[in-house]
C-alpha cells in the first residue's frame, strides 16, 4: 500500500510541481470515491436487465457465458486496455516516461473499480427480487446513469487520473489524427457491436444480450448529464484546493 501512496504523489508532483501533498490527498480520495460510485452505478444498471453501458457491454456478454464474474470480466478488460496502452505508447511519438506513472496509478483503481461492481451486484441481488418489473428495471437505469455522471463529475473536478478505457482513448486518439471525443464515440460503438456478435455467436444467433434500450438510455442522457453536474460542484473543486 505504503508503495502505490507513494506513486500516487509522485504522479501529482508530475501533472503539477506545485501541488501540496494535502491538495494531492484530496484529489486521490475523490478520484478513488468516483471509481467507487462509478462500480455500484454499473452494476446498477446493468442488474435492471434492459441493457448495460455501452463500455461494459463486451465484458457483461462474457461474464454471462464463461466462469467469470462481471467484475472480474470487466478487470481483465481493464487490464488489457492498460497492455494496449503500453504497445501504443512504444509505436507512438511520445516517450514512456511521459506515460509510466499514469498507467502503474490505473493498476489499483481498476482493481477496486471491478470488485466495486461485484459488491454491489451482491448487494443488489439481496435487496431486489431478481424478477423485476419494467418499471422497477427503468428506475434502477435512470438511478445509475444519475450515479454514474455524478461519479464521472467527480473524477473531472479530481482532475488526477483517469480508468484505462479514458486513458486508452488518451494515447490511442493522437496516433490516427483524431479527437479524443471522435475515438471515444467510436470506441464505444465497437464496444457494442462486439457484445452484439458475440452475444449472437454464444446464443445461436437467437438473441442480442446486454445491448437493450438501457443501454441507448446511458449512451445519451450520460454526457450531457455529466456538463449538468459538473458546474455544480464548484463548492467541492474549491475544497480541494484550501
Amino acid at each position: 500500500m505504503e508503495i502505490w501512496l507513494k506513486i500516487l504523489l509522485l504522479s501529482s508532483d508530475k501533472c503539477d510541481s506545485k501541488m501540496r501533498k494535502k491538495e494531492a490527498s484530496k484529489r486521490y480520495f475523490l478520484f478513488l470515491l468516483s471509481v467507487v460510485l462509478q462500480g455500484c452505478a454499473i452494476a446498477c444498471i446493468t442488474f435492471a436487465d434492459i441493457g448495460t453501458t455501452p463500455v461494459s457491454s463486451a465484458n457483461y456478454v462474457f461474464s454471462l457465458h464463461s466462469d467469470y464474474t462481471f467484475g472480474e470480466t470487466s478487470l481483465i478488460f481493464n487490464i488489457l486496455l492498460i497492455v494496449l496502452q503500453i504497445m501504443f505508447i512504444a509505436i507512438g511519438p511520445d516517450s514512456f516516461k511521459d506515460h509510466w506513472i499514469n498507467i502503474l496509478v490505473q493498476i489499483p483503481f481498476v482493481v477496486v473499480f471491478s470488485y466495486m461492481i461485484d459488491a454491489a451486484t451482491f448487494f443488489l441481488r439481496m435487496m431486489l427480487s431478481d424478477t423485476l418489473t419494467y418499471l422497477m428495471s427503468w428506475g434502477l437505469v435512470i438511478g445509475g446513469t444519475l450515479l454514474l455522471s455524478f461519479s464521472i463529475s467527480l473524477s473531472v473536478i479530481a482532475n488526477v487520473a483517469m480508468l484505462s478505457g479514458e486513458y486508452f482513448v488518451k494515447v490511442f486518439h493522437p496516433l490516427i489524427h483524431r479527437s479524443f471525443s471522435f475515438v471515444k464515440t467510436f470506441f464505444d460503438i465497437f464496444l457494442v457491436a462486439t457484445a452484439c456478435i458475440t452475444s449472437f455467436i454464444f446464443t445461436d444467433f437467437s438473441c442480442v444480450e446486454g445491448v437493450r434500450e438501457g443501454t441507448l438510455y446511458g449512451a445519451l442522457l450520460t454526457g450531457p448529464t455529466v456538463h449538468l453536474i459538473v458546474p455544480r460542484l464548484q463548492k467541492i473543486k474549491d475544497c480541494l484546493t484550501r
